[in-house]
């Protein structure tokens, strides 16, 4: 499992609620446009995810949740 450096604590905190997703579209080499997910981290472009791979990083965020939840339950 990942750990985080005490120093970061205030910075994560500060930075998580700046993230959010939206919808988005991908423009593909042809000019077409497809469906995909913008991320944001205070209004500043991070990553545009084709929806594949958006969905996939949603299940790992809610798997990790999961774990951290099992985790204390026991």
């Amino acid at each position: 499992m990942f750990t985080s450096k005490a120093e970061h604590y205030g910075i994560n905190i500060k930075q998580g609620v700046t993230i959010n997703a939206k919808p988005a579209l991908m423009t593909t080499d042809n000019g077409e446009h497809t469906a995909a997910v913008v991320v944001f981290k205070a209004r500043q472009i991070q990553s545009v995810l084709p929806l594949a791979d958006a969905l996939r990083l949603a299940n790992e965020i809610a798997d990790a949740i999961a774990a951290h939840r099992a985790a204390t339950h026991n």
